[in-house]
């Protein structure tokens, strides 16, 4: 088996006396989606944070590529290949599509933008721009301002940027949240599109989408972890049928 890409050891965080993650052991395999699922509050969103850096841990110890990153900053983990979308869209509204994913792959080529400048430093980026467009649906909507795009083409757009980084390893927090019934659709196409090629960690509601994606799948409840397995194995679970899914979820 594979060396994991991601390791979480024992990871906790407390606030005060309450807990809200607790001794959180599990490993992400390189190229493979794994989707965390469980009610709301079981502290799915908490241990995003705590791998991207966003809140401390309390304890425990995370691993990427072998290297402890436990008490690295947020920008520290990115040079390493994490990156993030948030619940919430994060994009510049008065920039077009086109502009966004330009910005992205620049920050992460580590050139900036000057009057007098190589040509082909700014075809280089604008050709790199127009693949990510092209690659998440949006090369037809490069000229129209983030402001004016429909809510699950700002999500597309997001992770255009995100794929920007070439991340190692991408964190998704419910990316399919508030869209209709073809951008789900749509956005778990891209999303599969992606296996194998970038490592994952999914948090989403849509068990549909979930199941058909993850090739493993860790269950919370309450900060803890109740089971991890692939789909099939998660799908049979008692525990997790009586936690989170229910048996007419399962049919």
């Amino acid at each position: 088996m594979a060396e994991p890409l991601l390791s979480l050891t024992d990871l906790s965080r407390s606030f005060g006396g309450l807990q809200v993650c607790a001794d959180i052991s599990l490993t992400v395999l390189p190229g493979e989606i794994h989707a965390l699922i469980g009610p709301n509050g079981a502290g799915k969103t908490t241990l995003l944070n705590l791998i991207t850096g966003l809140l401390p841990v309390s304890r425990g110890t995370i691993l990427l590529n072998g290297i402890d990153i436990t008490r690295l900053s947020v920008p520290q983990r990115a040079r390493l290949g994490m990156a993030r979308s948030f619940q919430i869209t994060s994009l510049f509204p008065g920039f077009t599509v086109q502009e966004n994913i330009t910005l992205a792959v620049q920050a992460t080529c580590g050139t900036s933008y000057r009057f007098w400048q190589r040509v082909s430093a700014s075809r280089t980026l604008q050709k790199k721009a127009c693949d990510i467009m092209a690659r998440v649906g949006l090369e037809a909507r490069a000229a129209v301002t983030a402001s004016r795009l429909a809510h699950g083409e700002q999500r597309l757009l997001e992770i255009g940027m995100v794929l920007a980084m070439a991340p190692k390893l991408l964190l998704l927090d419910e990316p399919m949240a508030g869209l209709g019934p073809e951008s789900s659709r749509s956005f778990a196409e891209l999303i599969g599109d992606m296996k194998g090629g970038i490592t994952i960690v999914l948090v989403e509601h849509d068990m549909e989408a979930v199941f058909s994606l993850a090739d493993r799948i860790t269950v919370l409840d309450q900060g803890r972890l109740v089971a991890t397995g692939s789909p099939g194995q998660i799908r049979q679970n008692p525990v997790v049928q009586d936690v989170y899914l229910g048996t007419a979820c399962l049919i």
